[in-house]
């Protein structure tokens, strides 16, 4: 097992000394046979280990016995335990979610913080127990809910996300059995957790039905569904170059448009033309959220139509034929009627060549004032007043809307693109319906980047990975009461 899981990393590039692997440990079997490898692999691979105990406030007692177990592992084992308490069934209601989808929002939001908390001298990495069952699992729920390409991939040994952090999977190349053989050879004990029974979850009824039919019609099922996943993880890296290769050949981009052309996208495969549309039309968008098959099918069926035929998209999006080109645009009437102000990607731009500048914005009687300037790394000089704000310039794609709120505006809360509702931070604040409709908004389409003298939303954010600060003055005669954290 040692030797298996460590030609595994080595594969995969998953370490290299210096680094500091924060591991997630709930207590049960899979993740205390990666504790047990881990910390025997830290001095032979040169890597520092921290484990991280997520309680969930569901379970009671029973998971307050496994803290304290994997407590007592930790101590066992030399390796430093953090615990950290959230309350899965409150952020479940408040978000309108499913405690199995909220609970896991919330422990890898607690990984993350380790890791960006930490203060300990190495590369950070955080180190999930996922194995050859979750990842075949994981393909079944992908697949019955419609999944494409990506979804079919499963999951990646290593993955990076929009903050940089890197998550590894040491364990991915390990089935069930022997991971419960490994322990039984160790006489290592493990928690057993009752949640785990319960069939009202869709995971569970998949690991607990599905996949033990599977095996019985093949002991080699799960083997054979990690192997597909790692050739169409090959086969997705092949087309993700050919369509940037096609995207360079057959896309131009002009102020407020996106134009593709139609005779060079058809001499491609049809699985390169989607690909490319739904790009297109993505960062036309600002978003590809809501961009689905339907759309880019119809997008692509202009380029049989004549010239002036046009589709409507989300985002407020029109697709039209235009002769040899399929634009993709946002029209003026389709702008929010309650825009007062728009700064252009073009304007942000010219900030950005010309560091010393800024640019003065009315808007209602309020004064905005923009900055671009590079990013120094001092986090301390980020401003705390509630008229000025920093964001990561690289993170705005579309420019900026000044405006009041409309329906479907939200904030992003993390960086797994989890949303609130303007409308319900709004409600929580206790803000009277009379203020609402004055407040001014910083948004790139319904994405709320900022309520002035109030709230930012998590996607633009500054990071240590930010490069250039978009600093946002704002100015008014308008009272605002104090309110809570950015996101």
């Amino acid at each position: 097992m040692i030797k298996k899981v460590r030609n595994f990393m080595e594969k995969h590039h998953m370490t290299e000394p210096g680094d500091r692997i924060f591991l997630g440990v709930s207590g049960g079997a899979d993740s205390v046979c990666l504790c047990l490898v881990l910390a025997e692999l830290s001095e032979k691979m040169g890597f520092a280990l921290e484990v991280v105990h997520v309680e969930h406030g569901i379970r009671g007692e029973e998971s307050r016995q496994d803290a304290a177990f994997v407590q007592q592992l930790c101590e066992k084992l030399g390796v430093l335990y953090r615990r950290r308490d959230v309350d899965v069934p409150a952020y479940a209601r408040k978000n309108h979610l499913g405690e199995e989808e909220a609970a896991r929002i919330l422990r890898y939001r607690e990984f993350a913080r380790a890791a960006d908390g930490s203060r300990q001298p190495g590369r950070t990495k955080i180190a999930v127990a996922h194995h050859m069952e979750d990842n075949a699992e994981t393909m079944l729920f992908q697949m019955i809910r419609g999944c494409g390409l990506d979804g079919m991939c499963g999951m990646a040994p290593v993955r990076t996300d929009d903050e940089k952090r890197v998550y590894i999977r040491p364990l991915l190349g390990i089935g069930r059995k022997e991971i419960e053989s490994f322990l039984k050879e160790r006489g290592q004990e493990y928690c057993r957790d009752s949640t785990n029974e319960s069939m009202q979850y869709s995971r569970n009824r998949i690991r607990g039905r599905v996949i033990p039919e599977l095996v019985k019609i093949n002991p080699q099922a799960v083997a054979h569904m990690n192997r597909m996943a790692e050739n169409l993880s090959e086969l997705r890296d092949f087309t993700r170059q050919a369509a940037e290769r096609g995207y360079a050949e057959t896309v131009k981009k002009q102020e407020g448009k996106i134009l593709v052309c139609a005779g060079k996208l058809m001499e491609l495969p049809a699985f390169l033309q989607k690909q490319i549309l739904h790009r297109a039309a993505g960062e036309a968008a600002g978003s590809k959220k809501d961009i689905a098959a339907v759309h880019i099918l119809s997008v692509l069926e202009l380029s049989e139509k004549q010239t002036g035929t046009s589709v409507n998209l989300p985002y407020g999006l029109v697709a039209k034929r235009s002769y040899d080109w399929i634009v993709i645009e946002r029209p003026m009437d389709n702008r929010p009627h309650n825009v007062l102000q728009e700064i252009s990607h073009g304007q942000l731009a010219d900030l950005k060549e010309n560091r010393t500048g800024r640019l003065d914005i009315k808007a209602d009687g309020q004064s905005f004032v923009f900055r671009v300037f590079e990013f120094n790394g001092n986090f301390g000089k980020i401003p705390q007043k509630m008229y000025t704000k920093w964001f990561d310039y690289d993170k705005i794609k579309n420019g900026i809307f000044i405006r009041n709120r409309r329906p479907g505006d939200y904030f992003l809360m993390d960086a797994s693109g989890h949303r609130k509702k303007l409308k319900d931070y709004l409600v929580d604040e206790k803000i009277p319906d009379t203020e609402r409709d004055r407040l001014l908004l910083l948004a790139e389409e319904s994405r709320i980047l900022w309520v002035t003298g109030r709230r930012m939303g998590y996607g633009a954010q500054v990071t240590e990975d930010t490069k250039t600060i978009l600093e946002v003055t704002w100015s008014s005669h308008m009272k605002v009461r104090p309110c809570g954290n950015d996101f």
